[in-house]
């Protein structure tokens, strides 16, 4: 891990140092969460734990993460929900009322629970939450992961 460690630190000068390489990881972790690409976390917060330190890491990927998922749930709103709607009908009903009665907290646990991102990010938009209550959900909910995924190089290797 140390060789990989010192592998990876090599990259950082090329990109514009510290604050390039948490730009770079803040764009890469946006833009594939807005993509709707699940799984990608972890990896990116190990990653940057690696590159750049645990909290700089937890600062980037959860701003990152925070920004795609905003960005998807206001496209989802304004193009999809009508759509989701329309395909689905009144299947979509039960889970719709019930996301709109617990609203936040159901974000919170979906996402600590290890649900795709995309799906719980669907789910909230077309219910009346507003995007501030779900932007501190999708925090609340992402924080605990990305902290460990971000520490746990530190913790384990030093």
């Amino acid at each position: 891990m140390a060789a990989f460690h010192l592998e990876l630190a090599t990259l950082l000068p090329a990109i514009g140092g510290t604050i390039g390489g948490a730009l770079l990881l803040f764009l890469l972790v946006t833009m594939l969460t807005a993509c709707s690409i699940p799984g990608l976390l972890i990896p990116m917060s190990l990653t940057g734990g690696i590159l750049l330190g645990p909290w700089l890491a937890v600062l980037t990927v959860t701003a990152g993460a925070m920004t795609g998922s905003l960005f998807l749930f206001s496209l989802t709103r304004r193009f999809g929900a009508e759509r989701l709607r329309q395909r689905f009908g009144s299947r979509l009903e039960p889970m719709e009322r019930r996301l709109t009665q617990v609203g936040p907290y159901a974000v919170v646990a979906l996402r600590i629970a290890g649900v795709p991102g995309p799906l719980i990010t669907a789910g909230a938009a077309i219910t009346t939450m507003g995007r501030t209550p779900f932007a501190l959900a999708t925090l609340a909910g992402l924080l605990p992961s990305v902290t460990l995924a971000a520490a746990s190089p530190h913790l384990l290797f030093g």
